[in-house]
Formats: structure tokens, C-alpha cells, sequence
């Protein structure tokens, strides 16, 4: 029987390197697919600079001939152990399977000390030389007859064109994707270092020829790293996944690539990896503002996938979280789905069609205003709408674009119908969105209404807002004595109420309004709650002034501040106003309101003082009325009007989401 020893030995073998002969290998090494894009950032390039240079600084630098450097190197330096790199040898090609954001960081420290040696041999004031460029040419890149790269040494197709401009840095570069950039900026980062580092003393123009020779030879020469070779390709996948999922800093999307793409023969895994890079450059250049989520990437779409397709429940929709990815391993139904990763078609097949829809699909919702839903939810954060949505469409489905519509309308409705009743509770709302997923799961567009409609009338029966078996249908819940007591709770909830009452009535009056912009331009606008300018900001009708309190004095003189807040909490004497406007009106009596109110370029404020002389009503139920009410003789609004006021804003509530 094999030993452990031998085993292992059968896998990898181990080869100690220096870094002169990891480059001048006569065979460019490639990316392979399993491998990030590179990442490495300004923290990272420095601290292995850092640490050269500590270990550099431990021998002594001599005032010798530059052919003597090189031998001085090697008897006197103590060496520098960089950890390790995989590779895997296909045919002719060597590939790293691990290892290349330090090996691709060490490529542009190259580029980086050839222009310091070029700009040495072409500067006459240098009376001391150094090694010539080609020596360091060789370690760069292949090159044509002409001397010009063709291949660099670190290979990947994307890294071409900016390895070139680091070279001749004649034109501007446009980068195109992460590693591009992160290239061009850790170049930068390796500049600014080696323009301190090998000058003599600070203000000095000319480099330190004689310390530039040694630290070029320690580089290539003590710098030891060790190839670790996987001996079999079927191997590949699974040491990377073994390697990689220790704690060395890949994103579980990256360690999902391997599983997927690892075992399927060259031309599926060309393909496949295709469409896995596009899909992650799209995702890299994607914008989502005014959200928590700003940054999303593939992790943030296979989180949502999972959860909408495997999770039924609480327990298994937090098993999704952080390191999502050791669920490929121990969940039963994600191992059935995917044949336990065993079947190349299979694996082939999911990610050339479910993952690329899928995928597209979630970036869509994320990121584009086709739908108004879809943006009414993420005004008040609400990001599990996206995952309902993804949970009941199916691959290539129909009637995707009106799933999207009605899951995203019925999800507003079900959101704010909790809230104007004042049942709303963060933990049980997700209680309850863990349920619909499951019930939404690849079902039937005829469906939805009911599912959601079941499950809020449930709620609220178990929280006894209304009895048992009375209602089956949402709209039925939309009446005066269930809605006559809507108060402003929620700061945004109540600047998102009154905005689409005026987008609505803007809609309905084809009237201009500071409400019926562009989606865009209304998502912006809403969000900028707190600049004090150019965005919706909320106003008490009645403001906490004299005249006011005095509408709430008991018999013997007191104030009842608590009715008083009470009253003017209530959502039909609130109003929305625009830029600095409730800063300029937050403390005046009614009567000097008005005037704002008029040129609010809200309606429904305009609608209130009687701006708007006649409404026309054609296009409303007969129920629906609007009453201008002016101040009374004190000035203030008057307190028997409040209750029409909240009959009023309930018409328009019922109007909109009662459908």
C-alpha cells in the first residue's frame, strides 16, 4: 500500500527557484482560468517591498565594478522566501494554478527597474554602468526578430496591451477591466517607491547606480520561491479549491470558478470560461448608487441565486452568507441539481445557459430603470424584492418581463401596506419573505397575486389587525377604519408615501411636478435627505409655534404635548417640500406656509391651499374629493380639518396601492 509520502508525491512535486529562473524560462507561463483577475493593491505592493528591502538591507552594499556585483550577491546576501507558486503543464504550455498576483506584481517590478536601466545607459552623466537592458529584456517577454514583445512572461490575453504601455508609456491607455487598471496602478505605487529607494538622499535627481546593480542581482538571485508541479490535469481543480479556500484572500466566486470550469475538456472550458469573464468584467464595470450595496460582483449574485433557488428555509438562507461556497459541498439538493459536479456536460451546459441568464438577469435589476417598481422598492432599501424575483423566474422564461413587474409591484404593495398599518417589524417581515420565496419558486405568473396576498392577510390575522378569514385578497384591506390612523413613523417611508401620491396625481393631471421626473432623476432626488438642498425633505403642518400649542390647551391652561405630537404626526399633516424650502417655512404660523406651499411644485401641497383652482377629477372614483383648506382666524389650520385631511391622503393611498 502506498504511503501518505507517496501519495502527495504522486500529485505535486516541489522545485525550489530562484526568481532569474522562474523568468528565464524559456516558455511564457499562462493564467489560468481558475485564477482571479489580479488584485493586488497598494497595501499589498508595498508590504512585499517593504520586506525585500528589510532583508536587502541586512548585507552590505560595496563600492565594486558592476561584474563583481553579481558574485557579491550570491556569497554574502541572505536570501528572501517568497512562498510558493502552482503550475500545471499542458502539451507545451506551463500554466500557474496559483500564485500569480505575486508573480505578475514581480513582472512590473521588472518593467519598472528596466526603465531605471535605460534611463542609466542613455544618460552620459552616469560614469558607473549597469546590467543591460536586454538581460532584463529576456526575463520581460518573448520577442519577435525585431527585439519587439510578442508574449510576456505572466501571460493572459487582457494583460497585453498594458504591459505594452508600461513599456513605452507614449499614448494614453483606457483601461478596460480590474486587472488592467490594478496593473497600471501598482506601477505607479513600485515608481513613487523606487524614486525614494534609489536615490542617495532626499532632493538627489540621479539613482544610485552602484545600489540599483545589487538590489537587480538580489532580486533575481536570492529571491527564492517554490514551483509546486500538479503532475495530473484531472488534479488541477481540486488543489486549487484545497489551496485557495485556507484563508489566501480569493472571493468564493473565484473558488466557484475552478468547481465549475476544473474538469471540463479544453473547448467547453474555453467557452465557459468566456462567458465567466464577461460576466465578471460586467459586473466589475457596473454602478449601483443610492443603495447599501454599492459595490456588487459575482459574489453577490450567486448569494441571491442559491438562496431564491435551493433555500426553503431560515437556517439554509443564512448558510448563504460569507463563505457560501462550502454549501457545493454538503447540500443535498445543490448536489443532486449539479450531479455532484461529476457530469462535464452538465456543469457545461449550466453555465453556458442558467448561469449567463441568470446572471444577466440579476445584473439588470441592479442596475437599470426599466421598471419603476423595481426602483420604488430600492428607494426604501428594500433588496430582497430582487430575490423573490429571481425565485420564481425560470430559465428562458416567457413572462419574465411580467413576473419582474408583478412580483416588484405586489412587493411595494405588501411592504407599505404593513407600514401604514403600523405592523411592520424588520425580523418578521424576513420571516415572512422566507416563506414567499419558497411558495415563488419557479411558479406560474397566474400565481403571484395570490401568493402574496395569502401571505400578508396571514400576518395580519396572527398579529390581529384584522379577523380571521375576512379578507382574501389584498385590496379588500383598503379601508377607512384600517388606514384612518397612517402617522409619519418612518422619516423615509413618509417622504416615499407623499412622493408617489404627486406622482401619481402628476400622472393622473398631467401636471409638471417635482415628483414625475425620470427614475434617475427621482432616485437621486429622493436620496438627498440629508444636504439640505435639491432633495425632498418632510414638513409638520404644524409646526411647534404658539399658536399651534394653543389649539392644544386643556381647561386650566396646560399644553397636551402628546396629542399635540400626535396630531401633527399624522401622515395627512405631513407634506413634502423641495430643496431648502421646509428650512425657510419650519417654524411659521399656516397662514405664512401658504404662500410656500403654492410654489411648492408639489401637488398635493398646491392641491391643500387651493393653487390649483379647479382639480380636474374626471380621471378619479366619484369618493375621491379635494378640499382647499385655508387658515382659520388665528392663522393656524384649523384642528377640525385634520380628519379630512387623512380621509383625503387615504383616498390617495387606496387609489395607489389598493389595486
Amino acid at each position: 500500500m502506498a504511503t501518505q509520502q507517496e501519495i502527495i508525491r504522486s500529485l505535486i512535486t516541489p522545485n525550489g527557484q530562484t526568481m532569474y529562473k522562474v523568468f528565464s524560462n524559456t516558455n511564457r507561463y499562462y493564467i489560468d482560468i481558475y485564477q482571479r483577475d489580479y488584485k493586488w493593491d497598494k497595501n499589498q505592493v508595498e508590504t512585499l517591498l517593504q520586506d525585500i528591502e528589510l532583508r536587502f538591507n541586512l548585507s552590505k552594499v560595496r563600492n565594486i565594478e558592476p561584474n563583481q556585483v553579481k558574485e557579491d550577491v550570491l556569497n554574502k546576501f541572505k536570501p528572501y522566501f517568497l512562498n510558493t507558486f502552482l503550475t500545471c503543464t499542458t502539451g507545451n504550455n506551463v500554466s500557474i494554478v496559483d500564485g500569480q498576483q505575486r508573480l505578475t506584481t514581480f513582472l512590473i517590478i521588472l518593467i519598472k527597474l528596466r526603465e531605471l536601466v535605460i534611463e542609466i545607459h542613455e544618460d552620459e552623466s552616469y560614469e558607473k554602468k549597469t546590467i543591460s537592458v536586454k538581460t532584463l529584456d529576456k526575463l520581460i517577454f518573448e520577442a519577435d526578430d525585431f527585439d519587439n514583445p510578442t508574449y510576456y512572461k505572466i501571460y493572459n490575453d487582457n494583460r497585453q496591451s498594458a504591459f505594452d504601455y508600461l513599456l513605452d508609456n507614449e499614448n494614453g491607455f483606457d483601461y478596460e477591466d480590474e486587472t488592467q487598471k490594478k496593473i497600471l496602478n501598482n506601477y505607479e505605487i513600485i515608481s513613487r517607491y523606487y524614486n525614494v529607494f534609489f536615490k542617495p538622499k532626499k532632493g538627489d535627481l540621479n539613482i544610485d547606480v552602484n545600489k540599483l546593480t545589487y538590489y537587480i542581482y538580489y532580486l533575481l538571485e536570492k529571491l527564492n520561491i517554490v514551483e509546486i508541479k500538479i503532475e495530473d490535469q484531472e488534479n488541477v481543480a481540486t488543489i486549487f479549491e484545497v489551496v485557495n479556500d485556507r484563508g489566501l484572500g480569493l472571493k468564493p466566486y473565484e473558488i466557484l470558478k475552478g468547481k465549475f470550469l476544473g474538469n471540463l475538456d479544453q473547448k467547453q472550458k474555453e467557452e465557459a470560461n468566456e462567458i465567466w469573464v464577461e460576466l465578471q468584467n460586467k459586473y466589475y464595470k457596473s454602478k449601483v448608487v443610492h443603495s447599501s450595496e454599492t459595490d456588487i460582483d459575482l459574489d453577490t449574485f450567486f448569494k441571491i441565486y442559491f438562496r431564491s433557488k435551493f433555500a426553503d428555509s431560515e437556517a439554509e438562507y443564512k448558510r448563504f452568507e460569507d463563505k457560501y461556497h462550502y454549501e457545493m459541498y454538503k447540500n443535498s439538493k445543490i448536489l443532486k441539481y449539479f450531479k455532484k459536479f461529476e457530469k462535464t456536460k452538465h456543469l457545461f451546459e449550466w453555465v453556458k445557459n442558467d448561469f449567463k441568464y441568470f446572471a444577466e438577469l440579476h445584473l439588470r435589476l441592479r442596475t437599470t430603470y426599466d421598471n419603476e417598481f423595481l426602483i420604488f422598492n430600492k428607494l426604501l432599501d428594500q433588496n430582497q424584492q430582487y430575490l423573490l424575483i429571481m425565485s420564481s423566474i425560470e430559465l428562458n422564461d416567457k413572462d419574465e418581463k411580467e413576473k419582474i413587474n408583478l412580483i416588484a409591484k405586489k412587493f411595494d404593495q405588501f411592504h407599505t401596506t404593513l407600514r401604514l398599518l403600523d405592523v411592520y417589524d424588520s425580523n418578521q417581515f424576513q420571516d415572512i419573505i422566507f416563506k414567499i420565496n419558497v411558495e415563488l419558486r419557479n411558479t406560474k405568473l397566474k400565481n403571484i397575486n395570490k401568493i402574496f396576498d395569502k401571505a400578508l392577510i396571514s400576518y395580519l390575522e396572527d398579529e390581529s389587525v384584522v379577523k380571521s378569514k375576512a379578507y382574501t385578497q389584498t385590496s379588500d384591506l383598503y379601508k377607512w377604519e384600517l388606514f384612518q390612523n397612517v402617522r409619519n413613523r418612518w422619516h423615509n417611508f413618509s417622504k416615499y408615501v407623499l412622493m408617489r401620491v404627486d406622482r401619481y396625481l402628476a400622472n393622473q393631471l398631467d401636471k409638471p411636478s417635482f415628483c414625475s421626473e425620470s427614475l434617475n432623476e427621482l432616485e437621486d432626488r429622493f436620496n438627498k435627505n440629508r444636504l439640505k438642498k435639491y432633495g425632498m425633505h418632510l414638513e409638520h403642518i404644524y409646526a411647534s409655534n404658539d399658536k399651534n400649542l394653543d389649539l392644544f390647551k386643556d381647561e386650566n391652561g396646560y399644553i397636551n404635548e402628546e396629542q399635540f405630537k400626535t396630531i401633527r404626526n399624522k401622515l395627512g399633516m405631513v407634506l413634502l417640500l423641495k430643496d431648502k424650502q421646509n428650512i425657510s417655512s419650519n417654524n411659521d404660523y399656516y397662514k405664512l406656509k401658504v404662500d410656500d406651499y403654492a410654489t411648492s411644485n408639489i401637488i398635493w401641497n398646491e392641491i391643500l391651499v387651493g393653487h390649483i383652482d379647479s382639480v380636474d377629477t374626471k380621471n378619479f372614483p366619484e369618493d375621491v374629493t379635494f378640499t382647499t383648506i385655508l387658515p382659520d382666524e388665528n392663522d393656524v389650520f384649523p384642528l377640525d380639518q385634520v380628519e379630512t385631511r387623512q380621509k383625503e391622503l387615504f383616498s390617495m393611498i387606496k387609489l395607489i396601492w389598493g389595486f
